[in-house]
């Protein structure tokens, strides 16, 4: 045996006898090292195909009870009020905000979407559920105050501000200032993002009133 050789064979029995001292050592903290990882994971894949499994059955159970609203709004509405304390989100929120609206008087529906509105998950929301309840009571001796509680979500870049807007001509006209009402309904036509219902609407108003301006 040449001695590159030998040497070689020495080298490689003292690499084997590190390795083993190496194992010994940490051997067991390698093979727990690694089953923590493995049941992390598996446990996170698991989660992940339980929490789909859940918003599921959620998204189900809202759209059968919306559903249910046409043909018998009372049980509807006491499946919408268990799901708004139960289901998980964004459910539990729209459910609260559905719920609310199917109270038997209009006051009833307005008391109920401003009481619910600070409780949604999404900010979004909130202003939706204060938004339908200054609708709902353009008509009451509320609409002033109302309304009145919007001013902020009319600022620019909020998702409801052209309705606030509406709502601002809607109780001017109530209040017979049909000229600030045609200046809302002006400022509202020509906003590039008007929906086109919207747009209809204050289109319509327009005409009625002879307020309409060039855009």
């Amino acid at each position: 045996m040449s001695d590159s050789a030998a040497f070689h064979e020495i080298d490689e029995a003292v690499r084997k006898d590190e390795m083993k001292e190496w194992w010994s050592r940490y051997g067991t903290w390698v093979v727990a090292g690694a089953v923590v990882i493995v049941v992390a994971v598996t446990a996170f894949v698991g989660w992940r195909q339980y929490d789909r499994a859940q918003r599921a059955a959620a998204s189900a159970a809202y759209s059968a009870a919306l559903a249910q609203i046409a043909t018998d709004p009372a049980a509807a509405r006491a499946e919408l009020e268990k799901q708004a304390a139960n289901a998980l989100q964004p459910y539990r929120s729209l459910a609260a905000l559905t719920a609310a609206q199917l109270r038997a008087t209009l006051e009833e529906q307005v008391t109920a979407l401003s009481s619910v509105a600070p409780s949604l998950s999404a900010s979004e929301l909130s202003d939706l559920a204060l938004v339908i309840a200054a609708f709902k009571s353009i008509d009451t001796p509320k609409a002033e105050e109302m309304v009145a509680r919007l001013e902020p979500l009319a600022a620019p870049g909020r998702p409801f501000g052209l309705s606030v807007r509406e709502l601002q001509a809607m109780l001017a006209v109530r209040k017979g200032d049909t000229k600030r009402a045609k200046e809302l309904w002006n400022e509202i036509a020509k906003d590039p993002a008007v929906p086109q219902g919207t747009s209809q609407r204050v289109t319509a108003m327009l005409n009625l009133h002879g307020g309409a301006e060039a855009k």
